[in-house]
């Protein structure tokens, strides 16, 4: 993108071009920490799914020196019951 454009797209308020970039950096970034649940979070780990990527770690709480990679493993990943593994996998 040029550089005389790029405030046109990317400083606008009601700019989508902002999540689309994100989605698209997600979706095929080497590993995924998502920030927050919700629907942001499910498509990009579908598609992470679809592009052959599950990896994606979710933070959580450590109660102890040493946790179970379950624990800290997206369960859209862990358990296989995201929509895109009946599709892609």
């Amino acid at each position: 993108m040029p550089a005389s454009k790029r405030s046109k797209y990317l400083e606008s308020v009601s700019s989508e071009y902002e999540n689309v970039i994100d989605f698209y950096i997600s979706s095929r970034s080497d590993v995924f920490v998502p920030a927050i649940s919700g629907l942001f979070y499910a498509n990009t780990v579908g598609k992470r799914i679809a592009l052959g990527k599950p990896q994606v770690l979710v933070p959580a709480e450590i109660s102890e020196t040493s946790g179970l990679a379950t624990d800290f493993i997206s369960p859209y990943i862990s358990k296989k019951n995201h929509l895109a593994y009946s599709c892609f996998c």
